[in-house]
């Protein structure tokens, strides 16, 4: 495993920001903690890279502890905002991000590197005239610098225009062969992760809501039947007479039962004097899971 996390806890003063908090990560996969601000995403990030400490629980990257030289050496990682420095160009950035991380990387190797991240048109101009999204581009770049092993990148969408989160998907998606990299990367949007990655956890107030792959979350869904009548309330207690779970969503019930027993369920209905107005199946969406575990309803 590149990354093993056992029932970490990291605070700052009285604040938790991770609890129980377990995870882990094979070669060559690519992972994605999702969850809103504060959630605790950056808290793991910064544990990894050996910037702060848990205060229990136990942390292994590339089998060493965090922060360990040898580990840091494999890793590329962008951490919030990118750190550039404005007045020097792309290849002045990485160029100086290289001397940090005391690599050698000739400027053809940079250009191409720059190429590949789609600043070849903007690479002279001074960082301080990129747009937030190239700004996450030029940071990416310098992540790469050194030929890492696991990626470890910070919102790596944000700010990028539709153009930009496509050519991420993509070169995300093609990255563990083209790179034979591992990537982990955090966001608040789930259709991102969901065309990005294979395992995912869902993370609110530093607790795991969620640890697995998309295949096992999706696996979580149901369905349900919309069925809305000239009586709501008369008919809801009708339904529940008849031994079924049924909930009221705006000016429509919400009855947990699958596609295949619409027929009873509707002939039910009717011999039970109920008006149907609208009998539909709904099948729950990765979102509404997504807002079902994550305890939100907005």
């Amino acid at each position: 495993m590149l990354i093993i996390a056992k029932n970490i806890r990291v605070c700052y003063g009285a604040k938790i920001a991770l609890d129980g908090f377990n995870f882990e990560m094979a070669p060559a996969e690519i992972s994605a903690i999702l969850g809103p601000n504060g959630s605790g995403k950056t808290t793991f990030f910064r544990l990894l890279l050996g910037l702060l400490k848990q205060r229990a629980g136990d942390v292994e990257v590339f089998g060493n502890t965090p922060g360990n030289i040898n580990s840091l050496s494999k890793i590329g990682a962008t951490i919030e905002t990118p750190s550039l420095y404005g007045h020097l160009s792309a290849l002045e950035n990485i160029q100086v991000t290289s001397h940090l991380k005391e690599k050698q990387p000739d400027n053809k190797a940079i250009r191409e590197l720059i190429d590949e991240v789609g600043l070849g048109d903007v690479g002279k101009l001074p960082a301080s005239k990129y747009s937030l999204g190239m700004r996450q581009r030029l940071a990416l770049a310098q992540a790469l610098i050194g030929e890492p092993e696991l990626l470890i990148l910070d919102e790596p969408a944000n700010g990028l225009d539709p153009v930009g989160i496509r050519w991420f998907r993509e070169w995300a998606v093609n990255a563990p062969v083209t790179r034979k990299l591992s990537i982990l990367f955090s966001s608040h949007i789930l259709n991102e992760v969901a065309q990005i990655a294979q395992k995912v956890v869902l993370l609110k107030e530093g607790k795991i809501k969620f640890s697995g792959t998309l295949e096992q979350l999706k696996g979580e869904s149901s369905h349900k039947i919309r069925v809305r009548t000239s009586d709501n309330a008369g008919t809801k207690a009708f339904l529940q007479s008849n031994g079924f779970n049924v909930t009221s969503d705006k000016d429509v019930l919400l009855l947990d039962s699958p596609p295949e027993k619409m027929s009873e369920i509707s002939k039910l209905l009717v011999q039970g004097g109920q008006d149907l107005l609208e009998f539909t199946c709904q099948e729950t969406t990765l979102e509404d899971l997504y807002l079902s575990l994550m305890g939100d309803s907005h």
